[in-house]
């Protein structure tokens, strides 16, 4: 499997993920929707951890290991913009 294909994984993973945790916003209102974001916002490092926790999983899954640094860099330098892309996104609309 090509880094292109896990890319789309873990972007997939990561929004499935938001979607999730936006979930209960959808029946909320007034002050229980805005703790309910704090909250949501609050848990930003959790995300982080999460999709750390996914990307190493879909490399597994996905049979792809790194021969040297190099190639470890690579794919790091591959996924940087996405991981920024997906990270922005846990808090888009919500910082108004």
């Amino acid at each position: 499997m090509s880094y292109e294909n896990v890319r789309e994984e873990f972007i997939r993973d990561a929004e499935e993920y938001i979607n999730a945790k936006r979930k209960p916003f959808e029946k909320l209102s007034g002050t229980e929707l805005d703790l309910a974001k704090y909250q949501y916002l609050e848990n930003f490092q959790d995300y982080i951890n999460f999709l750390n926790f996914r990307i190493i999983a879909r490399l597994d899954e996905n049979l792809i290991s790194f021969k040297n640094l190099e190639e470890a860099t690579a794919f790091q330098d591959f996924l940087k913009p996405t991981f920024e892309v997906v990270a922005r996104k846990y808090t888009e609309g919500l910082m108004d």
